[in-house]
Parts: structure tokens; C-alpha cells; sequence
């Protein structure tokens, strides 16, 4: 049973290598880094989130996040304004240039590069790969709420519906 953990292991840090890279190429061919690009995500989903938001949404350190969004602001990207509610804090949010090109651009790259792959299997094989992912994950969620962790706030689990009682 070991050996299938490792293989499981090994396999889910070997997608979250193709899933990086492809990540990093395509924020490369906009001339920004990984973070920036995850910053950017967060900000228009949101529309006007605050630093300390961002920094609990993507696991970075304030710090990081202020001068990312530093260096967002002088590329034209977002934008920084006084929080009304609460004058200590800042509203993060993308500028009108921004938002036009997210809304012109591609928003599902990596649906694209994923499905590319899974375009190389039989729609057989597609199929029960599908449902393995829906059956481990469900697994993994029981196991979260068993040991009493909190899959929906975790960033990593992107949006993945919750378990209904057919």
C-alpha cells in the first residue's frame, strides 16, 4: 500500500510541476512573475480586496504581497485607494486597462493545457480518469473534515463543489 502513496505522491508533485510551468510560461509572455500573476487573480475576483485579504488568500507574507502590488501598480495593472471602512487599509483593485484585457484574454489557459493532455487518452480512459480525481477528492475531503480542517477556505481547492447526497 506504501508504494501506491509514493506513486500518488509522486504523480500529484509531478502535475503541480506541469501546472507551475505553465503557469510561469504564461505569465512570462505578459513580462510578470508567478505571484504577480497569482495577485492579479485574486484582485479580479474579488474587485476590491485589501492587502491583508490578499495576503491570507494566497499564503504570502504582507510584505510580499505590498511590494507585489507595488509593482503592479507601476505597470499599470492595479491600483491602490484608501479603505472608506477603515483608513489603516487600502483597496487593491485592477484598473480599467486591466480588466478590458483579462476579459479579452484566454482565463482558461490551463483548462486548455490540461485538456490537451487528457485529449491523448481514449474518452474511455478520460472518463474513469475523471471519476478517480472526483472519488480521491471526496476521500481527501471526508479526510479534512475528519481531522477537523477546513478544505473550503484553503486556496489550494479551487471552487470544488461540495458533496451532495444523491
Amino acid at each position: 500500500m506504501i508504494e501506491k502513496a509514493e506513486y500518488i505522491r509522486a504523480s500529484i508533485d509531478f502535475l503541480q510541476r506541469f501546472i507551475a510551468k505553465g503557469n510561469q510560461k504564461r505569465a512570462e509572455g505578459f513580462g510578470l512573475t508567478v505571484p504577480q500573476m497569482r495577485v492579479i487573480v485574486e484582485v479580479a475576483k474579488d474587485k476590491n480586496i485589501s492587502i491583508k485579504q490578499l495576503t491570507q488568500n494566497l499564503k504570502m507574507t504582507q510584505s510580499t504581497v505590498s511590494e507585489i502590488v507595488e509593482r503592479l501598480i507601476g505597470k499599470g495593472i492595479v491600483t491602490k485607494t484608501p479603505n472608506p471602512q477603515d483608513k489603516r487599509s487600502v483597496i487593491i483593485t485592477l484598473t480599467e486597462a486591466a480588466e478590458e484585457a483579462i476579459n479579452k484574454g484566454d482565463n482558461d489557459y490551463l483548462n486548455h493545457m490540461i485538456l490537451d493532455v487528457l485529449n491523448q487518452l481514449e474518452a474511455n480512459e478520460q472518463e474513469s480518469f475523471v471519476h478517480g480525481m472526483h472519488l480521491f477528492v471526496e476521500a481527501v475531503k471526508e479526510k479534512m473534515v475528519s481531522e477537523g480542517m477546513d478544505y473550503e477556505d484553503s486556496y489550494d481547492v479551487l471552487n470544488l463543489p461540495k458533496k451532495t447526497d444523491e
